[in-house]
């Protein structure tokens, strides 16, 4: 499916929601079916998209150095989640493991991996299924030489889920997007859907210190919905002139996205401040909101040199440009 290729704003709570250690050693109690403690160390290892690795995974940690758990949330089913654990795999051993030791002969002990979607859409699913990476194989003769298996997990809120009632992070955040679908199928206006939502999982000790610490940015992931109503106000119906100004807003973005990956090598902060401040001013003015937040804050961060948290704002611009372009076809679509 199409919004498989960007990353949802589901998927972004879940990975900044799980990023935490005693929260993958309950989830992986869960999932394995006993109780974790503290000795069993858990050492976070998610890939973030930075400039050594292009490739970004939602969690990925090692359990007690023995187990190396990859999990991954959907909003959306994709077929190709195997492949994408593959890659995730070998991106995650090539940083393992030093390149000389594949050349000696002393055997290189390796933790155990497994892989893990949590699915939260609306389409029927099985409550647990698996996915194999041979399913996706040409017909040939003689055997399967490599395979990969994913569990699928439809964690979809529901109280006779096994999985929730054994996990209280993963009820707790299947909840919380309960209660915004419920409050949007209700008739709330988006924005005050979330508040709502995350008054009421505060109120009941669902997510609470998370939700407290982190409401600014919790509402800016869930709603970064493209305003099409404030875009198309801007362009007066006018469809031709909207294509225009998407694909003008497009091309610059693309371009800046390449200047500002050369502006933090060189610890340019005259040049990001600079894009940061058009970024802010041009995104505002198609209704990509969480886009202008975005350039403001790198613009914000240029003045205080902080180079760290710019290169944090640049992998999360990259992932909200990629929904934004989602949402921008899916719109010129609709007057094709």
């Amino acid at each position: 499916m199409p919004m498989a290729q960007g990353r949802q704003y589901q998927d972004t709570v879940f990975r900044a929601y799980m990023n935490d250690v005693d929260r993958l050693r309950d989830v992986a109690g869960a999932l394995h079916g006993r109780t974790y403690t503290s000795v069993e160390r858990v050492r976070i290892v998610t890939f973030d998209g930075t400039f050594l690795s292009q490739m970004k995974n939602d969690i990925s940690f090692l359990l007690a150095g023995r187990h190396l758990v990859f999990m991954e949330h959907q909003s959306t089913l994709n077929q190709n989640m195997p492949l994408r654990c593959l890659y995730y795999l070998c991106e995650q051993l090539r940083q393992y493991i030093p390149a000389k030791s594949l050349y000696q002969n002393k055997q290189i002990p390796l933790p155990r991996p497994e892989f893990h979607v949590f699915y939260t859409g609306s389409k029927d699913t099985l409550d647990t299924e698996q996915m194999r990476l041979s399913d996706a194989y040409m017909e040939g003769e003689g055997n399967i030489h490599l395979e990969i298996k994913v569990t699928f997990h439809n964690i979809a809120y529901g109280s006779e889920k096994m999985l929730l009632r054994m996990s209280r992070p993963l009820h707790d955040y299947s909840f919380f997007l309960n209660c915004i679908k419920t409050n949007i199928a209700g008739g709330m206006e988006r924005v005050r859907a979330i508040r709502e939502a995350m008054r009421y999982c505060m109120e009941h000790d669902v997510m609470k210190e998370f939700l407290q610490e982190h409401e600014s940015e919790v509402i800016d992931m869930v709603n970064f919905e493209w305003n099409q109503k404030d875009f198309e106000d801007t362009i007066g119906g006018d469809i031709t002139l909207g294509k225009e100004l998407l694909a003008e807003y497009r091309k610059q973005l693309t371009a800046f996205v390449c200047e500002i990956e050369k502006a933090i090598v060189r610890k340019d902060f005259e040049t990001l401040g600079r894009i940061g401040h058009t970024i802010k001013g041009s995104s505002a003015a198609i209704g990509a909101y969480v886009l202008s937040n975005r350039g403001a804050h790198i613009e914000k961060e240029a003045e205080k040199q902080g180079i760290e948290n710019i290169q944090k704002d640049f992998v999360a611009l990259k992932d909200e440009f990629v929904i934004f372009e989602f949402n921008a076809n899916e719109w010129k679509r609709k007057w094709e």
